[in-house]
């Protein structure tokens, strides 16, 4: 048994943290562990604690951990003479994915170019609304690199003072 509680408004925030992450291509179990790493007291759980905080077999655990590490949401850390695992969110690296999420996204611009090139130009409408979109992703893509730097910038001025 746990030596973790939550209270009952962590449980329904972390129930609507997973179905946010759910509606956002998250599968359910991931979701729901990736809010509970966030919203529980304790910065790190075991496999156990993950497992009985959710109410949640084995194997979907196990599941579930594996395929957030893999796409490196959750990391786990060891403490030595101890055997286990203990997991937790991966949120300090959060400007490495958000930089490379944006890169993915910048990325569309070429091939919507070349499908804005092979459509016929029949469809103007359509066609207009497409150059509108690529216009506003490279536009995106110079202004968001900006605005990053300038948060950096901000952030370690006010870390200075």
């Amino acid at each position: 048994m746990t030596n973790v509680a939550l209270t009952e408004e962590q449980r329904e925030l972390i129930e609507r943290m997973g179905v946010f992450y759910e509606q956002h291509g998250v599968p359910p179990m991931e979701g729901r562990i990736m809010s509970l790493l966030v919203v529980c007291d304790e910065p790190e759980l075991t496999f156990d604690q993950i497992r009985e905080l959710l109410g949640i077999s084995k194997s979907t655990t196990s599941s579930a951990l594996n395929m957030l590490q893999l796409t490196q949401r959750v990391i786990y850390k060891t403490k030595p003479g101890d055997r286990k695992r203990y997991f937790t969110s991966n949120i300090a690296q959060w400007q490495e994915g958000f930089a490379e999420n944006f890169q993915k996204f910048f990325g569309v611009i070429k091939i919507m170019k070349e499908a804005l090139n092979q459509r016929t130009t029949i469809t103007t409408e359509f066609n207009k609304q497409m150059a509108e979109f690529i216009e506003f992703i490279e536009y995106l893509s110079i202004e968001f690199p900006k605005l990053y730097m300038d948060w950096l910038n901000r952030n370690t001025n006010n870390k200075n003072n």
